[in-house]
């Protein structure tokens, strides 16, 4: 009976309950939505940066940091012994200085195993050819330069020797790719290429690994994979901060529908609520009534989140959000011309049962005054 009192209710509440139905489903499909391209987001950036860079992980040589340019020179060693080639990817790296249009730009030089099957960079376009000079570039860097394909460009380094020399290269491809941090200020060459500019045979700055984990000395410092994507994680944890404000404002909105209306349900239904005390309803049953109609709002934004928002958000994931140009110059992995999310059953349930329980809580507090009424104060 409380069941049903409550079922006509919230149907008797015409357009008043339609419009907090609707308002609790755009709240719920609008959570999962924007939930859903962040982990996309994620997932698309890390995924990027294992697949195009990272691998299983790398080994550095131990002098070398990446934020610290000044130690290219120092950081090379000879490759390792009895690593598998097939299962490794190595690289080197040095300054270099390029002159775009009469301009000079300092660059990072990486030098990368030509023949590697390894990772998705394109390094078969690097393959060493004597007397040609090749080199590839991301294309936010080939963006920003305002260079093509095809083009030549004037590229001066110092050899191991501390002697300066230059070359007129080749720019033979440009990729695209969703990882930052092998575009931006960075050429590519190929490593025998590389190694003959600076004089320096067999040495590699760091190499990436698949499948297991090979033991070196003292010489070699081992990064796992998390290690390399703590920098991102970082950076979308703060981006989470304040994409979880937004969701808290999109539950309160969600809270305030229905308890303006429970509370404006007390005043209006004061005498409709007397008559069931007179009737012989206790006063927890009629609360259970009230709350009941909370909770069935939530349930029928459930169903119509679900015949609206399924299709919108299945559109979402197939053809993602397109992104401005601009979104180039923030400097944040994994974007490209858009974002995809990414839905988990997961996500969508624990939104769904938050909601709901949301729902009940400020359904249940407007209406435990009634606990302290009487059937004559009401039906007055």
């Amino acid at each position: 009976m409380v069941l049903k009192l409550a079922w006509r209710n919230l149907v008797g509440g015409g357009v008043r309950s339609l419009l907090n139905v609707f308002i609790l489903s755009v709240v719920l499909v609008t959570i999962i939505g924007f939930h859903g391209l962040f982990v996309g987001w994620q997932r698309n950036a890390e995924n990027g940066m294992i697949r195009w860079h990272i691998a299983d992980g790398q080994y550095w040589q131990k002098d070398y940091d990446p934020y610290d340019p000044f130690s290219f020179d120092v950081a090379r060693s000879a490759m390792p012994k009895g690593i598998n080639d097939a299962a490794s990817v190595e690289f080197l790296i040095d300054q270099g200085v390029i002159y775009p249009q009469g301009r000079m730009k300092n660059i990072i030089l990486k030098g990368v195993e030509e023949e590697q099957v390894l990772l998705e960079l394109p390094t078969e376009y690097l393959r060493f050819k004597e007397g040609r000079y090749k080199l590839m570039l991301g294309y936010r860097t080939a963006k920003k330069l305002g260079l093509s394909e095809g083009d030549r460009l004037m590229l001066r380094w110092r050899d191991v020797h501390g002697s300066f020399d230059a070359r007129e290269f080749e720019i033979v491809h440009i990729f695209t790719s969703p990882v930052l941090t092998i575009d931006q200020g960075q050429v590519w060459l190929g490593l025998e290429q590389m190694r003959e500019m600076l004089d320096a045979p067999g040495e590699v700055t760091y190499f990436s690994y698949r499948g297991l984990r090979p033991k070196l000395g003292a010489g070699w410092i081992w990064k796992t994979q998390d290690e390399l994507l703590s920098e991102f994680r970082a950076l979308f944890a703060a981006k989470m901060a304040g994409v979880s404000f937004m969701y808290v404002l999109l539950l309160f909105l969600a809270m305030i529908a229905v308890f303006d209306t429970q509370v404006l349900a007390m005043f209006k239904r004061r005498r409709e609520i007397g008559m069931m005390m007179a009737l012989g309803l206790r006063s927890g049953q009629i609360i259970k009534v009230f709350t009941l109609e909370g909770l069935l709002s939530g349930l029928l934004a459930v169903g119509l989140g679900a015949l609206w928002g399924t299709p919108l958000l299945l559109r979402f994931s197939k053809y993602g959000l397109r992104l401005p140009e601009m979104m180039d110059n923030y400097g944040i992995d994994g974007f490209l011309d858009a974002m995809y999310p990414q839905y988990s059953l997961k996500i969508v349930v624990l939104t769904i049962v938050l909601i709901n329980l949301i729902l009940l809580v400020v359904s249940y507090l407007p209406v435990r005054s009634i606990s302290k009424m009487s059937p004559v104060s009401a039906l007055k």
